[in-house]
């Protein structure tokens, strides 16, 4: 056995049970260590008697030799995770090849569950590698966690794939299950792949179609374990996996993680919780396939990002531990311990899957950097008139001053003519006159005329302050807009709105002068008010400041500050200067250590505005470190981004004023050699690498957020990091095959969502007999997420204790064997001795796991014990009638 991990060991010491001299190799010296000595790391019903029994036929070891001489067949039971697209990672099947000698004696037979084509593969490479004489045969596990020894000694088949070449392969590999005397299916090495995972995914759809049956049950009226049963006894159909329950298993981030998202040619940077609430309206919804939306993704051997379509966003209520990944330059995310990464040994190296609790300092994770492909329809000039509605007013509240053109052309309209766009009391010749002497009309008199807007300016007010309809998007706007973002807010007193630049009261004059004579420009009002603390450039218009922050999407003061919709689709040139007016209202340069290393420094109150920079910066290629801080009399979290490097400041020099320039270019000269920055390496293809440096632990409650994006199974998230999907493994690996394949699977898809929809039905339940559950006790009976394990990954459990305490419910619970590591997760959960330890003064219980022991508790006591008499049992495992002599208001899934 190479590779003694839990189908491993359960397979070693089963063939041992049958008299067979097992040799077991693992690269894992601990384990190997601890198996040496009769200890089982592993729960797994009867495994560790089994292992006992059999010590002296179990032999394990970290060499390959000892295989080579005593065994031949030579079973391949290592881990094949999902890889950043989805794939499985066969990077363990192939150090296991890499370290096979070759030998016409000897034949792999693969244990582990990989995708179809794989045989064909590894015989191409082991005859790359001159190893053509070793045999090969494809062996596939059915093993189920906590009856995994009963499944190996019982049988419903065994398949057995070889090809030609390897039959006698073949032939041993079913001599050895004869004693179990059970069907052995032969076939080709594909077929006997695509069984493995064609049997997994027919299991959950089944699970899947059976709990809608159970939905459609209850608004009906009819019993779904009648219902199964009668399907059941169809052998086209079978009984099997047909009982409705809470669904099977994921992993997400938490709400104000963030993703830059494309939809309708718009772009723009958001967090999970404000997409969920843009694209849901359905409060209680879970699962969202938003149409026509992209995220920004990220694939392996791509240097560049690129934006790929969102299948579904999805939401669950979680409470418990979730792990914050803590990367070097800064960049952290936090997510539930089993969320999937992105990971390599080293950059460049091989991409796999890891969940993020098993990250350590030993991990590379990339970082999206460079342009992605926008709409290259940029807009040239943008027109203000949004402002109009964004600030409440309608057409006739607007005041434009049009043209002298189209006040020449109100003056050779018919009488009739200005009789229907003028309304007024002396009649349409004395507005006419009006018009022609103001230069001046109302916005729904222009429309009414059919008059153009071009070139005009538009107020609320004849003396008040007016604003060009059109302003051009140059760098010279983006410039100011830069400058805004890093020294501008917006007052609001009353009806009164203005936009204000605030600088330095004497050292930035420069700065003070280009805003004011941008707005000059184009003919608008700015006042200059000098201070003790400051010189600001004023402005008071209610259309231009609606439109600068609702419509363009600026912040309204430094804490709500961002990098703008737009700002992400511009041409480099136009970012540089967004960034540049930035940098120059509050970014700062400095030595290192007294020089001649120069680092660049801006610092923003805005976790989403350096969020944003860091995305901006890395669109030009730019790796910025992250500082997060609170200065000495701050109430909030400061962040500071850093550019160092000689190569990335060189580049960036339009981000520092001009008379400065020289110092910087002069100091960087004197290095003796060109320094780049620490903390970050580019592989060969160009994408930047980044080493994980810790991970934490913290409470949170609250919902978790992911997305699904099949072309890639990655997205990018904050500071550019890169994450992949979070979907169950078993399921989503075939309808990752059917997608290689140009497939694309709409059945496993649905399998999914029913699966995530079916958790949550259990708090409904409640709710119907409990009314609201703030201040209720829950108790849950089984935490696991099968019975006979203590295995934890996609269990029920986790999702329902959290939605129950978002709800407010305190919530009690009890697992034979799963409470160490149910507690590592369900962090508020009071983890009891027994089941009716569990059940103490509960107003309901849960059954959550089919542990049998819940089958036989004693009815009249537990109905004694609890607080108010209600059973939800998410396993459908209890007799209702017996349940409800007893005295209780009992629920179950589908059921009368």
């Amino acid at each position: 056995m190479i590779g003694v991990g839990w189908v491993g060991l359960v397979t070693a010491s089963c063939f041992a049970d049958l008299g067979h001299e097992v040799w077991c190799r693992d690269i894992d010296a601990a384990k190997i260590e601890s198996l040496s000595k009769g200890d089982v790391p592993i729960y797994e019903p009867d495994l560790a008697e089994l292992v006992a029994r059999n010590s002296e036929r179990l032999h394990f070891g970290l060499d390959v030799a000892p295989l080579m001489e005593h065994a031949r067949l030579l079973f391949v039971c290592v881990d094949t995770p999902p890889t950043y697209s989805g794939d499985a990672d066969l990077s363990r099947v192939e150090a296991v090849i890499e370290a096979l000698p070759s030998s016409a004696e000897h034949a792999i037979v693969m244990k582990s569950t990989v995708p179809v084509g794989t045989g064909a593969n590894i015989r191409r490479r082991l005859g790359e590698l001159g190893k053509a004489d070793l045999g090969y045969a494809s062996n596939p596990e059915f093993l189920k966690e906590g009856s995994a020894v009963a499944d190996f000694t019982n049988p419903n088949r065994v398949v057995v794939g070889a090809d030609t070449s390897s039959s006698w392969a073949a032939d041993a590999v079913a001599q050895l299950y004869e004693p179990l005397d059970c069907p052995v299916v032969r076939t080709d090495v594909a077929s006997a792949e695509m069984i493995k995972l064609a049997s997994n995914a027919f299991l959950a759809t089944k699970i899947s179609f059976i709990n809608e049956i159970a939905n459609v049950c209850e608004e009906v009226g009819a019993d779904v374990k009648e219902v199964a049963s009668g399907m059941g006894l169809d052998p086209r159909i079978g009984s099997s996996f047909l009982n409705a329950g809470v669904g099977f298993g994921g992993s997400c981030l938490v709400g104000d993680e963030t993703v830059l998202v494309r939809r309708d040619r718009r772009t723009w940077l958001t967090t999970f919780e404000a997409l969920y609430e843009d694209l849901s309206r359905d409060e209680d919804a879970d699962t969202v396939h938003p149409a026509a939306l992209e995220v920004l993704s990220w694939q392996e051997g791509e240097a560049e990002p690129e934006f790929l379509p969102v299948e579904a966003i999805t939401r669950r209520p979680f409470e418990g531990q979730i792990v914050e990944v803590r990367t070097k330059m800064g960049r952290r995310v936090r997510t539930t311990p089993d969320h999937p990464f992105v990971v390599a040994d080293r950059p460049g190296g091989p991409a796999r899957v890891e969940p993020a609790e098993n990250l350590s300092e030993d991990d590379w994770l990339p970082v999206a950097q460079g342009t992605a492909s926008m709409d290259s329809r940029v807009p040239q000039s943008l027109t203000t008139v949004g402002g109009i509605a964004a600030a409440g007013l309608t057409e006739r509240d607007v005041v434009v001053r049009p043209r002298r053109t189209e006040i020449d052309a109100v003056a050779a309209l018919t009488s009739a003519e200005r009789n229907t766009a003028f309304a007024h009391p002396r009649g349409s010749r004395v507005r006419l006159y009006d018009v022609a002497r103001s230069g001046a009309l109302r916005l729904d008199e222009l429309l009414e005329m059919r008059l153009s807007l071009d070139g005009a300016t538009i107020g609320t007010a004849r003396n008040g302050t007016y604003v060009p309809v059109e302003l051009q998007a140059d760098e010279r706007f983006w410039r100011v807009v830069g400058l805004y973002v890093a020294e501008g807010h917006c007052s609001v007193d009353g009806s009164r709105h203005r936009l204000m630049w605030s600088f330095h009261p004497t050292a930035e004059q420069a700065l003070v002068d280009e805003v004011a004579g941008f707005w000059k420009s184009y003919g608008v009002k700015t006042d200059i008010r000098h201070g003790k603390t400051s010189t600001s450039v004023v402005l008071s218009s209610r259309v231009l400041a609606r439109w600068w922050t609702e419509v363009l999407g600026l912040g309204g003061n430094c804490y709500g500050q961002r990098v703008p919709d737009l700002g992400w689709k511009l041409p480099e040139a136009h970012k540089r200067a967004l960034l540049s007016g930035m940098w120059h209202g509050d970014g700062s340069w400095s030595y290192v250590a007294g020089g001649p290393s120069v680092v660049l420094e801006y610092g923003t109150a805005s976790r989403e505005l350096a969020d944003g920079m860091l995305r901006l910066l890395g669109d030009l290629g730019v790796m910025a470190r992250l500082k997060v801080g609170r200065t000495a009399k701050s109430t909030t979290d400061n962040y500071w981004l850093v550019i160092a490097g000689a190569d990335q400041v060189e580049g960036l020099l339009d981000l520092v004023p001009a008379p400065q320039r020289a110092d910087i270019v002069r100091s960087i000269g004197l290095q003796s050699k060109r320094i780049t920055p620490t903390g970050y390496k580019r592989d060969e293809c160009g994408t930047a690498w980044v080493r994980v440096i810790s991970t934490a632990r913290a409470p949170h409650r609250g919902f978790v957020y992911s997305l699904e994006v099949p072309p890639a199974h990655t997205f990018v998230t904050t500071g550019g990091l890169v994450v992949h999907n979070c979907f169950p493994k078993d399921v989503s690996a075939l309808k990752q095959l059917a997608g290689n394949s140009g497939y694309h699977f709409q059945l496993l898809t649905a399998v999914i969502e029913v699966n995530e929809l079916q958790k949550r039905r259990v708090v409904s339940k409640l709710k119907k007999h409990l009314g609201s559950l703030v201040g209720k006790r829950i108790g849950l009976l089984g935490l696991a997420f099968k019975p006979n394990t203590d295995d934890m990954r996609e269990a029920s459990s986790v999702v329902l204790a959290a939605r129950l305490q978002g709800e407010g419910a305190i919530v009690k619970a009890y697992d034979p064997v799963a409470e160490e590591r149910a507690g590592e997760l369900l962090t508020g959960v009071e983890m009891c001795d027994s089941a009716l330890d569990a059940i103490e003064d509960v107003d309901a219980a849960v059954i959550v796991t089919e542990w049998p022991e819940f089958a036989g508790l004693d009815l009249d006591e537990v109905r004694r014990r609890m607080a108010n008499p209600v059973i939800v049992d998410g396993r459908n495992m209890l007799s209702p009638d017996d349940v409800r002599r007893a005295g209780f208001v009992y629920e179950g899934i589908g059921r009368t």
